[in-house]
Order: C-alpha cells, then structure tokens, then sequence
C-alpha cells in the first residue's frame, strides 16, 4: 500500500519536473535574429566602416539571455553589408568611419506569459581622418514577445532579446542613413 506522504513526494517531482522542462536553460541571442531583414534606406555611402561594440555580456545559462560584444557586432556588419549602407564593411580602425555601439541598458522580465525587453544603446559614429563626430545618438528600442512564441519561457525571453537588438540596429542604422556623409 502507498502513503498519502509517498504520493504526495511524487506528485512534487512530477510538478518540478515539469517546471525544469518548460524553463530549460538560457541561450545567448542569435547574431542572424538579431539582424533586421532591410533598413528604410537605399542611401549608397562610398565609404569604408569599421564596427566595434561594447557593453555586451555573455549568457549565464542559468540566468536569462544576453547579447555578447561580437554578436551585436556581426549583426550590425552584416546588416550594413546586406544594405549596402556603406561600401565596405573592415577590421580594425582602418575604415573611413568607425561605428561604435554601446549597450547601455538591457531591462528583461524575469517571468510572465509576453515578455517586453528594453534595450538603450549609444551609437557613436566618428570620421576617422579627422575624429569628427558624425553621428552621437542613444537608441532606445523595446520588442514584447508573444506567449505563444514558444512553449519554453527561456527561448521566449531570448526570441524578446532578439527583437529589441534588431530593433535598435534598425534604428541605428536608419539615423545614419539620415546623415549627409
């Protein structure tokens, strides 16, 4: 015969089980969600850009999800690539003009069904010839993801994470197509 103890013990593992399954592990955000598809811009610089990045953290997979210094930088290389925004993207200090992005704030939920994420970053964008600022500006941008994005709260929280970065890129990048270069 089982106890009432006995079932009840079950009955919690079962319940943490569940719990351990739906809330997984945290992954770092994706550097190809990150990137946004087109910028509302067809503006054609001539000139060469080199990207640099700050202020990203690494993911702790038992925390939530986070955005590394050199994914936000290749999301932002490749979507300046995919744009033709500039003619080139290059390493190091080399280019006509440097972009530097800083994240300043990334505000996530720690739980709930649709998660909003914040993000603040300083653009920066700097004429290397001369170290003539063309461009200093905070981007502020936010993403809310769907509860029914995925079943797994974690991959939610990062799919929202995504968002705001490709959000904030998007704007970034249109600010800069803005400028007479």
């Amino acid at each position: 015969m089982i106890s009432t103890t006995t079932l009840r013990r079950a009955g919690a593992l079962a319940v943490l089980s569940i719990v351990v399954v739906l809330a997984g592990c945290a992954s770092s955000a994706n550097r190809e969600a990150m990137t946004p598809t087109s910028i509302a811009s067809s503006k054609k610089l001539p000139y060469s850009l080199s990207v640099k990045t700050g202020g990203g953290n690494e993911t702790n997979p038992l925390w939530s999800s986070d955005i590394s210094n050199e994914d936000l930088a290749a999301a932002i290389e490749k979507t300046v690539t995919q744009s033709a925004l500039f003619k080139e993207v290059v390493k190091g200090k080399s280019g006509d003009y440097e972009l530097s992005v800083s994240i300043v704030k990334l505000t996530k939920p720690t739980f709930g069904a649709a998660f909003t994420v914040d993000m603040e970053a300083g653009w920066s964008l700097i004429k290397t010839s001369d170290k003539s600022v063309a461009m200093r500006q905070v981007i502020k941008s936010t993403y809310t993801g769907g509860a029914f994005d995925s079943l797994v709260g974690t991959t939610r929280l990062r799919m929202s994470v995504e968002g705001a970065a490709r959000n904030n890129i998007k704007q970034g990048l249109e600010a800069i197509a803005a400028l007479n270069l």
